[in-house]
This record gives C-alpha cells, sequence and structure tokens, in this order.
C-alpha cells in the first residue's frame, strides 16, 4: 500500500473514532488514573476499537501500537509497518468536557514516519500529512508562520506548552515557563501535544514545547508539522525519534529562540544539582 492508499485509511480511522468521542464529550464514562494528572476514560477505549477496527480491516498484516493498550501484549517496536494511534490527546480536557482535544493516527514503515493525521472532532478540523506532500487542513494546504530574523520577533511570538505531570520535570518546566512567559507576547497550556502541533503546522502559533511527551502524542503531528515546513526536535535540538520526552517544534526562527531559552534552563538545573 502507498502513502497516497495509507493516509486514506488514516483519514478514515480518525474519522470514525472522532465522531465516538464528540459524543462522548462529557460524558467520558468510568475514569481511571494512571497516575497524578494523567488519566483514562472509558470513552477513550471505545475511541481506540473504533480506530483499531477500521486500521485491522484495511490493513489486516500491520501491527499497532496504541495508547490504551492491551498493557498484556509485547509491543511490536520493530514492525515493518506499524500504527501509532492516540485515541484521544488531551484525556484530562476530555475528561472535564473541554472541547480541545484530538485523535492522532500515524504510519511508521520501513522505519520512518510516512503518514500523519490529527482530528479535531469538536471544530471538524483534519490535518493530514504523507511525506513529500503539502500539510493539509480539511484538503487545503497548510504551512507554519513565516517571520523575519531577529529577537524582535520573539518577543511578539504565540507559544504554547504542556507540562509534565509531575515530579523534577514539572518542576523543570515551570521554571522554563516562567522564563519564555517572560520572553514572548503570550504563551499558553494547551492540553493537547497533538493538537498544538498541529496549530503550530497552521501557522496559529509560533512555537510549542514540553518536557515530557509520550511517542504517541507527537508521531502523527510531527509528520504535519515537518511537512508544513517546520522544525521539530528534542530540547537538546537534537532528532526527536531519540528524545527523552522533550520536544520542540517551530518554524526556522522561533525554534532557534525557543530552544536557546530551554537549553540554558536545562543547564541551569544541571549546574545546581
Amino acid at each position: 500500500m502507498d502513502d497516497k492508499a495509507t493516509l486514506e485509511v488514516a483519514e478514515q480511522a480518525a474519522l470514525r473514532g472522532g465522531r465516538v468521542a464528540a459524543a462522548r464529550l462529557g460524558q467520558p464514562g468510568y475514569v481511571k488514573w494512571k497516575g497524578h494528572r494523567d488519566v483514562v476514560a472509558e470513552a477513550a477505549l471505545e475511541v481506540q476499537e473504533e480506530i483499531v477496527s477500521v486500521l485491522k480491516r484495511e490493513c489486516p498484516t500491520d501491527s499497532i501500537l496504541a495508547e490504551e493498550g492491551p498493557e498484556d501484549e509485547a509491543l511490536p517496536v520493530d514492525a515493518e509497518r506499524l500504527w501509532i494511534v492516540d485515541p484521544i490527546c488531551g484525556s484530562l480536557n476530555f475528561v472535564r468536557g473541554i472541547p480541545f482535544f484530538a485523535v492522532s493516527v500515524a504510519l511508521r514503515a520501513a522505519g520512518k514516519l510516512r503518514v500523519g493525521v490529527a482530528y479535531d472532532p469538536m471544530r471538524d478540523e483534519l490535518f493530514t500529512a504523507r511525506v513529500g506532500e503539502s500539510s493539509m487542513l480539511n484538503g487545503r494546504p497548510i504551512a507554519v508562520v513565516t517571520v523575519p530574523l531577529g529577537p524582535e520577533f520573539w518577543q511578539h511570538a504565540h507559544v504554547a506548552t504542556d507540562l509534565p505531570h509531575g515530579g523534577p520535570r514539572r518542576t523543570e518546566a515551570l521554571k522554563t515557563f516562567e522564563l519564555v512567559g517572560r520572553q514572548v507576547l503570550e504563551q499558553s497550556i494547551m492540553g493537547s501535544p497533538a493538537l498544538s502541533l498541529c496549530y503550530v503546522a497552521a501557522g496559529r502559533l509560533h512555537a510549542y514545547w514540553t518536557l515530557d511527551a509520550k511517542p504517541w502524542d507527537i508521531a502523527a503531528a510531527s509528520v504535519i508539522v515537518t511537512e508544513a515546513g517546520g522544525l521539530i526536535t528534542d530540547a537538546d535540538g537534537g532528532s526527536w525519534l531519540h528524545s527523552d520526552g522533550s520536544y520542540v517544534a517551530a518554524n526556522a526562527v522561533s525554534h532557534k529562540w525557543a530552544l536557546q531559552t530551554i537549553k540554558w534552563q536545562r543547564e541551569q538545573n544541571q549546574a545546581r544539582a
């Protein structure tokens, strides 16, 4: 199956899952806390089942890595074709009835992410991308915002982030949040890494950073950001594919300033330790 056909399958799966998610907003069913500030709802499992059913029907020989398990299955990390699914990126928003979350579906083939789809069912916005083609929003091309060079630009940037659930990384992120907040025009905590990255791809945000996201949060949206002309790395400026959970995404100019600030804060923390 080529990338075009694969993208059509991913779109179908995301749309099907999104319809279930939209219908269950405000009615999440039972809620299970996976940790402090980390939650999974019964509805998320229904969304995941809907997505997986499409993938298994259309691509029966492919492997699937889904955020909500099942936990007793071995992770198919070495599969030739691997679907990476986050049924609801923005779980806490979803559980609280806040309509800001995304259904995320990506395909990795031969070790490379080839296709990414993130669907916001509350706004009926379908962000899509495949390698070598422009990223799309509801079928129309999108691109990261283009800006002039210079530090004065960073002062007018709108940046977004999400905070780690707890521990030392949350402490570090709060310090970084304060530092970035003093430099830019606006900084928002969004609650959905996938959807925030898509907003960078669409030129709605200048940059997005986080110190503790999971691969399924990032996989689909990373393709969308990249094919929209953006840059995504880890917080040290290296490949995000080998990230420790930290990610920085932006256009090239914003990325430079965001990365500079985050790296400085990290170095300060390491020096104190």
